[in-house]
């Protein structure tokens, strides 16, 4: 579940925060489908 606050979405795997919600719920798909991060995703981190 992707947690919002304010303007920021944060997957809850990886505790990383992201400017909106659609990249969010890919990374945290990503994190739970292969217990890592996908560096194309994550450096659109904030």
């Amino acid at each position: 579940m992707v947690k919002r606050i304010k303007n920021l979405f944060e997957c809850e795997e990886c505790n990383l925060w992201y400017n909106d919600q659609k990249t969010a719920q890919k990374c945290e798909q990503w994190c739970k489908a292969h217990h890592s991060c996908n560096l194309e995703i994550i450096q659109l981190s904030v």
